[in-house]
């Protein structure tokens, strides 16, 4: 990754656990919405599951430390939604979904990881979190990241474009480049039989 990779992911990363300390999660509480959580979700949708797997976890972990639950907690449940949503990235990917089909997907794993966290806390006994709260909240945390969604993925489609980072492509489109790769080679072999046919039928 370049230095110009790192800079413009260091400053989404910044500029989303700003936003989310100074106004998205006053005016969403006691709703666990998370801005950062879902920034890392898209990027790997679009980056792939290793891009998302490092920024989840560097996201989680920046957010651990201002935080007053367990240490880990965050960088643990957003590397593992980085990682899903690369892996689950290429479906939408491959059947040409817009942007709204992308923040659908973006919205249901974001509800996911809110939930997944919550009850995580609710383990280690983080104060204020339960196991009931934690499913409660699923449903107006997905809502809400639908909403966000609609103006996060243009945004980090757009970002990856300008530099230059390209979607994983999807298995079947690898899989349709390698058989038309063989039937290339198959057809220069058969071209060099019948030179080499050719060239003895003339001896």
């Amino acid at each position: 990754m370049t230095g110009t990779r790192i800079a413009s992911a260091v400053a989404g990363v910044l500029t989303a656990l700003l936003l989310q300390a100074s106004l998205l999660g006053p005016l969403t509480f006691p709703v666990p919405v998370s801005l950062p959580a879902l920034l890392v979700i898209v990027v790997g949708i679009y980056a792939g599951p290793g891009v998302g797997m490092a920024l989840g976890f560097a996201t989680g972990l920046l957010a651990d430390l201002g935080s007053d639950h367990p240490a880990g907690a965050q960088a643990l449940v957003w590397l593992a939604a980085g990682l899903v949503a690369g892996m689950l990235g290429g479906l939408p990917l491959q059947r040409g979904y817009g942007t709204r089909g992308v923040a659908a997907l973006a919205a249901v794993l974001g509800a996911a990881t809110s939930g997944v966290l919550g009850l995580l806390l609710a383990i280690l006994g983080s104060h204020a979190a339960t196991a009931v709260l934690a499913l409660e909240y699923l449903i107006p945390v997905g809502l809400t990241d639908a909403l966000l969604a609609l103006a996060v993925v243009p945004a980090v489609r757009a970002l990856l474009r300008a530099q230059g980072i390209r979607p994983p492509r999807p298995a079947a489109r690898l899989i349709g480049s390698a058989d038309r790769l063989i039937g290339s080679a198959d057809r220069l072999i058969g071209s060099t039989d019948r030179l080499i046919g050719s060239t003895d039928a003339l001896g």
